[in-house]
């Protein structure tokens, strides 16, 4: 596998269709592409060979009444690689987490997590990042909809 796979056009159609609409069935997305149930199934396994499309399934936390915020955090200057990962293997494993991301930039990971008013977000960033010595710096936000990363990548 390489860093970036080919993908035809047909195959960027599909993971626009599915980022969209995953609950919709093979039939529905055949109709959509032109092509039949099968050759969709083909391509989705094809897809989850080449690591592209993972299983998952969609939680909407609104409807659990939570609502879903980012925490911006900065790793402090000096930090070492080991505390680093033991960092984000604590965000990731917080009980109100939903996805980390590293990143590279102002900020050195985004965490998106789960929480039932301004007042508990507040509180869950203090633990996810103030608690940790290694954070410098945050910055928390309020999501208001999540569209897929799908939608703009090609």
């Amino acid at each position: 596998m390489t860093s970036r796979e080919k993908l035809d056009k047909k195959d960027k159609e599909l993971l626009l269709i599915l980022s969209n609409n995953p609950d919709w069935t093979y039939e529905q997305i055949a109709k959509q592409l032109g092509m039949t149930s099968r050759s969709v199934g083909y391509r989705i396994e094809r897809l989850r060979e080449m690591r592209v499309l993972q299983k998952a399934n969609l939680i909407y936390y609104d409807r659990l009444g939570d609502l879903i915020y980012a925490a911006m955090v900065k790793f402090s200057t000096g930090t070492s690689h080991d505390d680093q990962e033991k960092a984000l293997g604590f965000l990731k494993n917080h009980e109100a987490t939903i996805q980390v991301f590293t990143a590279i930039g102002a900020f050195s990971a985004i965490i998106l997590f789960h929480a039932e008013s301004p007042k508990d977000a507040e509180r869950v960033a203090r633990e996810l990042a103030i608690k940790r010595d290694c954070f410098c710096v945050y910055e928390i936000a309020q999501i208001t909809d999540i569209y897929s990363i799908y939608r703009h990548y090609w």
